[in-house]
């Protein structure tokens, strides 16, 4: 969708901007909650940080194989109501990775349902929302992760990941908030606005280009 707007950007500078297209979003999921009880759980959450590779995860008692989503499945069942929304989020993200959208978002939903302070689920149900052209739903998820923040995780092990993971990995989780998000009102027609987020997806992530890009396409005039 082509999206043309002028406003009065509310600078020192009083700059008018004018919004020349839209962008499509990059979405991807997010890393999984990590937990370290034991238990199917345990395996739930090793499972989503590594979903091609199941050889370190040793689940005794069970004569029949079991996928990453299977995992997740007897967690959610068996784990107990404390982690019930951390392995609804967890098998969201293998869902999103398998490609299945539906089952994602209904994982998400779920685990925001049961648990609203699950940023992470938050930042994953506006992806797909995003991909789904859902703006208005999806600028309200993105708002409510925004809210919570991101705490700062624990160094993963690089040796796990592919290179496009690593890619992905340096740039910050909340400059791809704001720039999804940007997309979001950009195809709501609300320049100042997507003006706004790409700007800040450009502040906390200088070294990533697609911001940049997209900045590009907005014609100050004083």
């Amino acid at each position: 969708m082509k999206t043309v707007g002028r406003i009065q950007l509310l600078t020192l500078l009083s700059s008018m901007v004018v919004a020349m297209a839209s962008a499509s979003a990059q979405a991807q999921p997010i890393s999984p909650i990590t937990i370290l009880e034991g238990g199917y759980t345990e395996y739930c959450s090793m499972a989503a940080r590594n979903p091609d590779n199941l050889s370190n995860i040793l689940i005794t008692g069970s004569r029949n194989p079991l996928t990453p989503i299977g995992i997740c499945t007897l967690a959610i069942r068996e784990g107990g109501a404390a982690n019930r929304a951390a392995n609804h989020s967890n098998r969201g993200v293998l869902h999103f990775e398998a490609g299945d959208s539906d089952a994602a978002l209904a994982d998400f939903d779920e685990a925001v349902r049961l648990d609203d302070s699950l940023v992470l689920a938050h930042i994953n149900r506006g992806y797909i929302l995003n991909l789904r052209e859902q703006w208005e739903q999806a600028i309200s998820a993105f708002d409510r992760a925004i809210e919570l923040g991101i705490e700062s995780r624990p160094e993963r092990d690089e040796s796990e990941e592919s290179g496009e993971q690593r890619a992905a990995g340096t740039v910050p989780e909340m400059a791809r908030v704001y720039y999804n998000r940007g997309i979001a009102h950009e195809e709501l027609e609300h320049a100042r606005e997507a003006y706004l987020d790409y700007l800040k997806a450009a502040e906390l992530a200088p070294d990533w280009d697609e911001p940049q890009r997209e900045l590009e396409r907005f014609e100050v005039v004083r």
